[in-house]
């Protein structure tokens, strides 16, 4: 409702956009006493210390986001939508380095049948409450969020492959789908005294963003979600409202890799809160099916696991306070575990993000984030002794990070 539809009265044409300027240092230690064919990476820094979407430098000045279109009304029933991005970030850069822009939103919303509002075009798909916020509170997204929502087309990679179990040596074929699909949905919320119900379904091509099927199999979404509103009911549909919200949510993917189809699962539950200038959000998402595994070095092939046998899961939860008018300070912390049918290649992330916001205005605010960072990567290839004591010597040496992110809304 928030990003599908205008309120009434909106102007037929109106400018939107998000800017955020970034600077983050990662204090992860260099490589050292890596064995076996490793050796010659002592010394160099683990993918996990780079900063996206390059991974080349461990400390950057960038900007992330930056995101300029126009919305509004046609005639009473119908809106639009369209929006660029321009930014350094996953959904602009190719593998190789290149940066393009990138078309983030364009679609059309006809809204001539209450309870079955219906969107054509590219757009944000239902899915997890990170996904499908404007701009989130913290610098980066959880883990959970990034390594098994965001996904990223893959091809396969140059390498000898001995070992099935040891998983498709693979590499990232183009940016990331950032949470967006081309598609059509059927949406809509209604208010009952206090209560707010809200459902949107959708089937997409799941291919790269401004790109046709490439299967004939097409992606399923769905989202429910029910709110209790503190104040009088309204319309404006914005994540800051007074409210207490529950959703479920689950996605069914057909992802491409080297012109054959899998299948795979995603879905989440969760819950927000906000009131009085306390907020506090949860959720918990699983994804079966086609996982992926990131390299430890910068340069190297991750490894895609294609069965149906594996899974992974995680966690998150968020509180906040606003001490003052301008200044809120919040903390998040985030559980995320990868199990694929070969036990040495099974990780799990663990981060605390400490933050604190100063918010100049209502669209322009200013937050520094630390993160905590303890991750522990098992195996190797084929997990022999020399693969899972490299592993070890990888997870020691990746430490907390700094973040620092300017942003303004419009």
């Amino acid at each position: 409702m928030r990003d599908g539809t205008e309120l009434p009265g909106a102007k037929k044409t109106r400018v939107v956009g998000l800017i955020q300027p970034t600077y983050q240092s990662d204090y992860s230690d260099a490589l050292s006493d890596l064995e076996g064919n490793a050796e010659s990476l002592n010394d160099k820094r683990a993918f996990y210390s780079g900063i996206a979407p390059g991974y080349s430098s461990t400390s950057s000045f960038y900007l992330f986001r930056v995101r300029f279109g126009v919305r509004g009304l046609v005639g009473e029933h119908v809106n639009y939508e369209l929006v660029g991005e321009y930014g350094a970030n996953a959904l602009t850069t190719i593998p190789g380095g290149s940066n393009n822009v990138a078309l983030a939103e364009g679609s059309v919303t006809l809204n001539y049948i209450r309870g079955l509002r219906t969107r054509f075009g590219l757009f944000k798909v239902p899915g997890s409450e990170e996904s499908l916020r404007s701009a989130i509170d913290y610098v980066n997204f959880t883990q959970v969020t990034q390594f098994l929502i965001n996904s990223q087309p893959l091809k396969f990679s140059d390498g000898l492959l001995e070992y099935e179990s040891s998983g498709l040596p693979a590499v990232p074929r183009s940016g990331v789908r950032a949470f967006r699909d081309t598609g059509v949905q059927i949406f809509d919320a209604f208010s009952l005294n206090n209560f707010e119900y809200g459902y949107a379904f959708m089937v997409g091509s799941g291919n790269t963003l401004n790109q046709t099927d490439d299967n004939n199999r097409l992606t399923q979404y769905g989202r429910l979600q029910m709110s209790y509103l503190f104040h009088t009911p309204n319309s404006t549909f914005k994540t800051e409202r007074p409210d207490f919200t529950f959703f479920v949510w689950g996605q069914r993917d057909f992802p491409t890799f080297e012109n054959k189809s899998y299948e795979q699962e995603r879905w989440g539950t969760g819950f927000t809160f906000f009131r009085d200038g306390y907020h506090l959000n949860a959720e918990y998402m699983y994804g079966r099916g086609m996982i992926y595994l990131a390299p430890y070095y910068v340069n190297d092939p991750g490894r895609l696991f294609t069965s149906k046998r594996n899974d992974a899961y995680g966690w998150y939860i968020d509180v906040g306070k606003f001490i003052t008018k301008n200044i809120q300070l919040e903390a998040r912390y985030d559980v995320f575990e990868q199990d694929v049918e070969s036990n040495p290649y099974s990780r799990e992330f663990n981060t605390l993000t400490l933050g604190a916001q100063y918010y100049f205005s209502r669209n322009t605010r200013i937050a520094v984030n630390y993160e905590i960072r303890d991750y522990k990567l098992g195996g190797g290839n084929g997990g022999g002794s020399i693969d899972s004591a490299n592993a070890k010597r990888v997870s020691d040496a990746i430490g907390n990070r700094l973040g620092v992110q300017l942003t303004l809304k419009f």
